[in-house]
């Protein structure tokens, strides 16, 4: 038997829910943010992808010998880390300094515009790359 090592980085904004792990379209079990889980796999070539509701990753292709361990890496979409946070701290600051110092900020209003707008890309059009998948490579 051959091991599959998968590890799902830690994100704030996907913490509550765990991800579905697929191989060749088959569902091998579940992982929760920052956990780290083995599978005893066949030898050859696979498939495998993450799901998350109805979103999911795109599907990675891989080759896997006889004893030979492989480490997978899955996570939220490109950048969450980032554009989640600074949209929701702008927030704040545009309703400070609108009704405490009265002063109008249209260009506030664009960045946590945008800083929802990204996100809504990857749960809609962008359903089948809302996770990252990728080998990790020592």
């Amino acid at each position: 038997m051959s091991k599959l090592i998968i590890t799902r980085t830690s994100e704030w904004n996907n913490r509550a829910r765990e991800f579905g792990i697929y191989i060749d379209n088959e569902k091998i079990g579940t992982i929760s943010n920052g956990e780290t889980q083995e599978f005893d796999i066949e030898p050859g070539k696979h498939k495998i992808n993450g799901k998350i509701d109805w979103c999911k990753s795109p599907i990675m292709e891989f080759e896997i010998v006889s004893n030979e361990s492989k480490e997978i890496e899955i996570g939220g979409f490109k950048n969450s880390k980032i554009i989640m946070p600074i949209g929701l701290a702008i927030m704040p600051l545009f309703f400070l300094i609108k009704f405490l110092l009265k002063i109008e900020s249209n260009l506030l209003i664009l960045f946590v515009g945008i800083g929802f707008l990204f996100p809504l890309y990857y749960m809609t059009i962008g359903k089948n790359k809302y996770l990252t998948i990728r080998e990790k490579i020592d």
